[in-house]
């Protein structure tokens, strides 16, 4: 999830807590989300330690009277913000015994205002059959942030019962503003492949992608990548609809890792969409590679890019220079060589010797790296279309380097590309001879 989101959200939270509209908040816009949460969960902890003394005077008061007539009461006579400061004072068998004379209305009335960590063991104790209908009311009243409070704190038998009771557009929302994002992958465990396209197809009807990008981005990756794979089926007007609503709102920060998780095949047929490949959009990406260090995602992407989409974004990388050693080494982690070798051979000139430069320099372990990948693929036309441009000194430095860690293999095939390609220097540096160790990496370990 991207700041932004998450800024958004704490936004709407702290204005529902404090009673006031959420534009009247922009001005935090630029606050960090968890300094935003943090004055929220302060200004909750104000709110319900007032008057502690005498609210525990009530709720000792409840002791003494039959639930029935306690319900009528409250209802009556309380207010829900006074119920709901209450009802984390009580005795949850107690609270839920009162709760179940209660009428829905009320409870919806109530639920506002309670903070779900003083009445957690409330909350999970409720009927699902009850929870089922205050969720349908909190719908009706569009209570969405109320909702999301409360999802970590049910029974499994209750959220079901919820789910059943709300339709997806109630549900996206929901999960949007769930106070613990931890609870998304559990919820999304609990709703079969079937509902899970109808609300894939309910984020693009009903404009709510932002908040399904944003789901799919807190749960585990298996569940992103049955999610991506789901959205990746549906037909080329819902994913054209995606990515410009990626575009115009700044969303390929969080939709980048998105395609990452996307099988192969899922993953081609993204990426293939005429919107994807447009001037526009390869910036954008760029530019969410750049702002998050997604680099990883986006030389998974790269390599399914037709070569004239390909050469744009090597125009766009160009200048991305303070950005190359870190590309070098998401290369390396994620052992993504290939993808990195092979576009850089179509980057221009002064861009290929800033990155020859830096993996020349780099640590053995990066270069054997390097060394490995591009004997798996056969990469040695496109690495030596890299390293050629390195000065003669500098080219000199390295072939030694990579003599002392390749194979006579690779080595071997090295020579030849050079030999090929017209690098007498890098050729003759290369070309086995007598004496030379089968395998440094094998001495060296």
């Amino acid at each position: 999830m991207t700041a932004g989101l998450s800024v958004d959200v704490e936004i709407l939270k702290l204005a529902r807590q404090v009673g006031c509209r959420p534009q009247a908040l922009d001005y935090l816009e630029q606050l960090d989300p968890q300094d935003i949460r943090d004055l929220r969960e302060q200004v909750t902890g104000v709110l319900f330690d007032a008057d502690r003394q005498m609210l525990q005077r009530v709720a000792a008061a409840t002791k003494l009277l039959p639930s029935k007539l306690t319900a009528t009461i409250g209802e009556s006579m309380f207010s829900p913000l006074l119920c709901a400061r209450v009802t984390g004072l009580l005795d949850p068998h107690r609270a839920v015994d009162i709760a179940a004379r209660l009428s829905t209305s009320f409870l919806a009335d109530v639920a506002p205002y309670l903070d779900p960590r003083r009445a957690s063991r409330v909350i999970a104790e409720l009927p699902a059959e009850q929870v089922a209908e205050i969720a349908e009311e909190l719908v009706r009243r569009e209570q969405y942030i109320t909702m999301g409070d409360v999802v970590g704190h049910l029974s499994k038998a209750a959220t079901l019962a919820a789910l059943a009771a709300i339709d997806d557009e109630a549900l996206l929302r929901t999960a949007y503003v769930v106070e613990s994002k931890g609870s998304l992958g559990s919820l999304v465990a609990l709703i079969p492949a079937k509902r899970l396209t109808a609300i894939i197809r309910t984020a693009s009807e009903a404009d709510l992608w932002p908040e399904a990008l944003d789901v799919i981005g807190h749960v585990s990756e298996h569940q992103r990548g049955e999610l991506a794979d789901i959205a990746a089926a549906q037909d080329d007007e819902l994913l054209e609809g995606l990515v410009r609503v990626a575009l115009d709102d700044g969303l390929w920060p969080v939709l980048l890792p998105v395609t990452r998780a996307m099988s192969p095949a899922s993953r081609e047929r993204f990426v293939g969409l005429p919107s994807v490949q447009t001037e526009k959009v390869l910036a954008a990406i760029v530019d969410a590679a750049a702002q998050e260090a997604l680099w990883a995602d986006l030389l998974v992407f790269l390599p399914l890019l037709p070569v004239a989409a390909r050469r744009l974004v090597a125009v766009i990388a160009a200048d991305l220079k303070a950005e190359y050693a870190a590309i070098i080494d998401a290369a390396h982690e994620e052992e993504l060589w290939p993808a990195l070798i092979a576009f850089a051979a179509e980057l221009d000139e002064t861009t290929q010797r800033r990155i020859a430069e830096l993996i020349a320099a780099s640590d053995q372990a990066i270069l054997a790296g390097l060394l490995a990948a591009v004997e798996a693929e056969e990469l040695e036309r496109e690495a030596l279309t890299v390293f050629a441009r390195l000065s003669a000194t500098k080219q000199a430095r390295f072939a030694k380097r990579i003599v002392a860690l390749a194979s006579i293999a690779a080595l071997t095939a090295l020579a030849m590309a050079a030999e090929a390609a017209g690098l007498d220097t890098l050729h003759d540096a290369f070309k086995p001879g007598p004496g030379r160790r089968k395998s440094a990496t094998k001495a060296s370990s």
